[in-house]
């Protein structure tokens, strides 16, 4: 790992979305693609504020895989993304992380909702 290598901070994309989320929200989630990546997620972001929090709002998954994002059926793609984005903010969140870069076509989507 680069920490290992270097006395200079070192974020991974994760931390620099939660600091980022933290600092212009009051509470944060995250929509992600496929279900594999919530436990994951949950354990990294606990890992990062260093125990449980209540600005982390949760994790929805919008149930698409990677590359339905860039070559599924346009308008399934975003009625599913907006969901995702409806449900996390219904959980309390005023700050979303899109949990795959492959997914930042849809900021307009998630703005939206």
């Amino acid at each position: 790992m680069l920490r290992e290598h270097t006395k200079k901070p070192v974020m991974n994309i994760l931390e620099a979305a939660v600091t980022h989320s933290l600092f212009v929200g009051e509470r944060f989630g995250i929509i992600t693609t496929g279900t594999g990546y919530k436990y994951i997620y949950h354990t990294d972001v606990r890992n990062f504020l260093g125990a449980k929090s209540d600005r982390f709002a949760g994790l929805v998954t919008t149930g698409l895989g990677v590359l339905e994002l860039k070559e599924g059926k346009k308008e399934e793609v975003e009625k599913k993304v907006k969901d995702g984005a409806r449900r996390i903010a219904e959980m309390g969140a005023d700050a979303i992380i899109l949990g795959c870069a492959g997914a930042t076509c849809f900021v307009e989507n998630v703005v939206e909702c």
